[in-house]
């Protein structure tokens, strides 16, 4: 049987492949958990899903996420972090993104929420406030290339 997280995490990748460049390198980052992977050998992306159909979609943060990122973050430079919003699309977050919504004062759980108005593009909301500007489906991907240098 398919796992909801292999469906949604080989979504991001078949999307990933079709935005950049299908030579990526992948590689799971088995010792920090469930939905992390490195791209090429220099870009940590965490990946989180959820199923809703339709916002808003929301996604829980334990402490152990926020510091796993900042410790590959301190690491490599980068941490990109993927909120695949059901079937709808992905709103990507770079690390400076991510803090602007949950800083550093790591809680115990916190959660980011994500909206998309019809037509619109995602509106990203954490503990510490909302992103701004709003972000486009195909940001996470663009995000990744400048990272990447591609």
């Amino acid at each position: 049987m398919i796992s909801d997280t292999s469906l949604y995490h080989g979504a991001f990748f078949a999307l990933l492949l079709e935005e950049t460049t299908p030579s990526l390198a992948v590689s799971r980052l088995s010792e920090y958990g469930s939905g992390y992977y490195l791209l090429g050998s220099s870009l940590p992306v965490y990946l989180k899903h959820s199923k809703r159909r339709k916002g808003p979609w929301q996604f829980n943060f334990f402490r152990s996420h926020q510091e796993n990122q900042a410790e590959l973050y301190a690491k490599f430079g980068e941490c990109i972090t993927g909120l695949i919003c059901g079937r709808d699309g992905i709103a990507g977050l770079n690390m400076s993104d991510l803090r602007a919504v949950l800083d550093t004062e790591f809680e115990e759980q916190e959660c980011i929420t994500v909206r998309r108005g019809l037509r619109g593009q995602y509106e990203i909301r954490g503990r510490n406030g909302i992103l701004g500007p709003r972000v486009s489906r195909s940001a996470v991907f663009t995000k990744i290339q400048n990272s990447l240098q591609l």
